[in-house]
């Protein structure tokens, strides 16, 4: 893979603070985007992985150029059924 100049570095992990407390902890380079207090490690872990994927989801969320609606979607054209109006046979 390769990596653009400019583009954001983000590292997560999960700390212990000298009283016990876990936290999970996004970073941008040297400097702390999000600290949050989480019950588990395997709950930090969890959180972690989903601060770095929603910090890169938001830093590309500009470099994108949308594309035009009508190249995104595909519209069908609804059709009748022909077994809806056929009558119900009789008993």
């Amino acid at each position: 893979m390769f990596e653009s100049k400019g583009a954001a570095t983000y590292v997560g992990q999960v700390e212990m603070d000298p009283a016990g407390t876990l936290w999970a902890v996004l970073y941008d380079g040297a400097t702390v985007i999000t600290k949050e207090q989480v019950r588990s490690l395997r709950r930090g872990k969890r959180r972690v992985a989903d601060l770095v994927l929603a910090a890169a989801d938001s830093s590309l969320a500009g470099a994108r150029r949308p594309m035009p609606a009508h190249l995104n979607r595909i519209v069908t054209q609804q059709t009748r059924s022909r077994h809806r109006h056929l009558p119900a046979p009789a008993i």
